[in-house]
């Protein structure tokens, strides 16, 4: 609870300080991967179909407030691991992320205005950087072929940090693509936390993971925003 609490304080700071009357809101589509104890040690493996909305509010031509609400998914298998330690051991883990989160987008590039090829400034790298709450759940299975795995569930803080590139299609329509990285304050996203703290002392199994370091998830997306209110206060900078 006291965590949900410094999120509502954190959402009605950013509110309060926003000044500008130009908004954008968006469709997210694109595919994650959970990074951690079980399965594949690649960081980007996109293989899970996600998705979300993200909502924005212009500070200046440099900085905007970002909300995003998104939806992951965890499906992760030693079996398809490149670690033979992995493959022996043969955990599993499927599951769900609710994420929403919130900060500050910047803008690498802004309006030059003596330049007269207006269209260069159509294409904008940008950084976000915030923080979120995720609350997931899923399935663990100590044994890929078992039909009954271990519930698991949590609520917890991560880190969002994304890199992308928009592109202005139009005065009220814009295209972006971005990956970024996601660092949760929990090593229980695929369960194995859970597992080895109820069955280690029952039944004298030994973790064969690294219970000192923390799950991430990653996501690689594609995002239709339309823009609306006072477009002169930022898309100008284009």
């Amino acid at each position: 609870m006291t965590k949900f609490k410094f999120f509502i304080i954190l959402f009605i700071l950013n509110v309060a300080f926003l000044n500008a009357q130009q908004y954008e809101i968006g469709l997210v589509a694109g595919g994650g991967n959970y990074v951690g104890d079980i399965g594949r040690e690649y960081y980007f493996y996109p293989n899970k179909i996600g998705g979300g909305i993200v909502f924005k509010r212009t500070i200046n031509q440099w900085f905007s407030i970002r909300f995003n609400l998104n939806y992951f998914q965890i499906d992760t298998k030693d079996s398809e691991a490149e670690s033979k330690g992995r493959q022996l051991r043969n955990f599993s883990s499927s599951g769900q992320i609710i994420h929403f989160s919130s900060g500050i987008e910047y803008n690498f590039i802004v309006r030059n205005p003596f330049l007269r090829l207006q269209s260069l400034h159509k294409l904008t790298p940008y950084f976000y950087l915030g923080v979120g709450i995720g609350n997931y759940n899923g399935n663990f299975f100590h044994n890929t072929g078992n039909n009954t795995g271990l519930e698991y569930d949590g609520t917890q803080l991560n880190i969002p940090m994304v890199l992308g590139l928009k592109y202005k299609v139009s005065e009220h329509f814009i295209i972006a693509m971005e990956t970024g990285a996601y660092y949760y304050f929990t090593d229980n996203l695929d369960g194995t936390y859970a597992y080895f703290r109820n069955e280690d002392q029952k039944d004298g199994v030994e973790p064969t993971t690294n219970l000192n370091s923390n799950d991430w998830y990653t996501f690689t997306s594609i995002s239709f925003i339309y823009t609306f209110g006072d477009l002169t206060c930022y898309f100008n900078m284009f």
